[in-house]
């Protein structure tokens, strides 16, 4: 073998070596999935039009209104708690940074009945991806 051929038989491994180290990392999930449950500790049945709301919440800015990342509703339907929810987050308005909560309020033509009034960390700074949401009795006006 020549010598200009031994550097061309060497080169190609080579050069396939490093292509192989530009290729893309597989890509990023399009969307990240928060789960759980809703409850309250009152033995209250709420009527069947009653609206659950759940929300992904990001928070990060405690000066300003809180950026809806993504919202679930649905009719209680005559059912009681607990009720189970699922929201899907586009992954790409995630932000290590970024404080995110998920909340839930129960609504009755407008009126509050029940709401979240505590904090549930999700998907960022090392919170998980459930939340078991407990709600308190908004007292009537």
């Amino acid at each position: 073998m020549n010598r200009r051929r031994r550097a061309l038989c060497a080169a190609v491994p080579a050069a396939s070596m490093l292509a192989a180290c530009g290729t893309p990392p597989a890509s990023a999930p399009a969307s990240r999935v928060v789960r759980g449950s809703v409850a309250w500790r009152e033995r209250i049945a709420v009527p069947p039009e009653a609206e659950l709301i759940v929300r992904v919440l990001d928070v990060s800015c405690a000066d300003a209104p809180a950026v809806v990342l993504a919202e679930q509703r649905q009719r209680t339907g005559g059912r009681q708690p607990p009720f189970a929810f699922e929201l899907a987050v586009d992954a790409a308005r995630l932000d290590s940074r970024m404080r995110c909560t998920v909340a839930a309020r129960v609504e009755l033509a407008g009126r509050l009945l029940f709401i979240s009034d505590t904090a549930y960390p999700v998907l960022t700074q090392g919170a998980g991806e459930t939340a078991d949401l407990m709600l308190v009795r908004v007292p009537a006006r």
